[in-house]
């Protein structure tokens, strides 16, 4: 028989058991949620694999649409929640949250705007950040939608003005908000919205006016937390705690940068489409000092960023209307493994497969391989409509369902379940 002693023990370790299994759970489900721009990581890769790519050639079927107003900002989704934004009038805009299942609204918030939304809200706990083209940045409860705090950064934080609006998205950190703005960003405290630290304007004529819209990307060095910066200069890497630079990399000082850097291990991918036949280069960043590794013309994003896998970087490269090729380079050597001509395609992924839409609404998957484009399969996501068609921002995969979006506000749900 058990004595007292021994029962206790074997309860406490059945206990523990059960709380491992129970943290494990959730950790499962919060790896697939889909918080920000570029997934919970940053770099465009979903760890999702309760899906089927055989399903878009087998049955392909919109589970659902929804107008969400015109802009380009991605979908935000955690906890079967999705967050949108778009301009719904000429002066108005709206963040919705809907059922990411069945497209039913929960809640919307309205502000005033006058430029399409292209920056995608961030979700952090009970709260959500959103970024206007104007540069009114709110925070909203992510239960109902009720504002928290809201700050004008260009009158309240001397942020030079972008002709476009601001198209970067916000990134959390710790109690930070980081934003890429001004010639190397600022922060914020994401709890008040009080400042923390700002860099300055760009010197006249610098950086704009076509701006810079990349968004932030954050890395450790040295035991700290840095923010890579495409700004309208180059590259910034700085410290998110105090904003302190660490350094920078000159690169094409006429604006728009808009491709987020990619991370390829310790080193940094960054590219333009604008310069003669554009130009892109891979920085070792494990030193104080960057140091180019390989530069060439083989891999120029216009808006969506590569994504790494491997070894690997696949994207598409070229300008809009323009022919556009999606290749897959060695990230070693920078040299071209395949190319597929496309119309310019924006992409996320599996370990193993990409997800991708080119800007007429096709949606394709493929394998992630250096060997040779493989297409698994490809569905017209409007389905034949004839409207306007401009899939500028990255499908987005989360529990067996892909969320697309159109310019003029269509948001398509294609269940690719198993």
């Amino acid at each position: 028989m058990m004595n007292r002693s021994t029962a206790l023990v074997a309860a406490g370790a059945m206990l523990s058991l059960l709380l491992v299994a129970c943290v494990s759970k959730e950790a499962q489900v919060d790896a697939l949620d889909w918080p920000c721009w570029r997934g919970p990581n940053k770099d465009g890769i979903t760890e999702e694999t309760n899906w089927n790519p055989d399903a878009l050639a087998e049955k392909p079927r919109v589970l659902w649409k929804a107008d969400i107003g015109k802009g380009h900002s991605n979908v935000a989704i955690v906890d079967n929640r999705l967050h949108a934004m778009g301009r719904t009038s000429s002066k108005a805009n709206e963040i919705i949250c809907l059922n990411a299942s069945n497209g039913k609204e929960l809640w919307r918030y309205s502000y005033e705007t006058l430029h399409d939304t292209k920056s995608t809200p961030v979700i952090d706990g009970e709260s959500l950040y959103a970024l206007s083209g104007e540069g009114l940045l709110l925070c909203l409860a992510t239960e109902d939608g009720r504002l928290r705090w809201k700050r004008n950064i260009r009158e309240e934080f001397n942020v030079e003005k972008i002709t476009y609006g601001y198209c970067s998205s916000p990134l959390v950190q710790g109690d930070m908000l980081v934003l890429n703005v001004n010639s190397s960003g600022i922060a914020l405290d994401k709890n008040t919205g009080e400042l923390v630290w700002a860099s300055t304007p760009h010197e006249k004529g610098i950086g704009l006016p076509d701006g810079y819209h990349a968004s932030p990307v954050p890395y450790s060095y040295d035991g700290d937390r840095y923010a890579l910066l495409f700004s309208g200069t180059g590259l910034f890497s700085v410290e998110v705690k105090t904003g302190e630079p660490l350094w920078f990399y000159d690169f094409y000082r006429r604006p728009p940068n808009c491709a987020d850097p990619v991370l390829c291990g310790d080193r940094a991918f960054i590219s333009h489409v604008f310069e003669s036949k554009g130009k892109n280069a891979l920085l070792d960043i494990t030193a104080a000092t960057p140091e180019v590794v390989w530069q060439n013309q083989n891999m120029s994003n216009y808006f969506s960023a590569c994504i790494y896998i491997d070894g690997y970087l696949y994207g598409s490269d070229g300008e809009i209307d323009k022919a556009n090729q999606l290749r897959c380079i060695d990230a070693g050597t920078g040299d071209i493994q395949w190319e597929q001509e496309m119309r310019m395609a924006s992409l996320t992924a599996t370990r193993d497969t990409l997800i991708l839409i080119g800007e007429k609404g096709t949606l394709r998957l493929a394998e992630a391989t250096p060997s040779a484009y493989r297409e698994i399969a490809s569905f017209d996501v409007l389905e034949g409509e004839k409207k306007l068609r401009q899939f500028w921002t990255p499908p987005v995969l989360y529990g067996g369902l892909i969320y697309c979006r159109n310019y003029l506000g269509d948001l398509i749900c294609v269940d690719v379940r198993k």
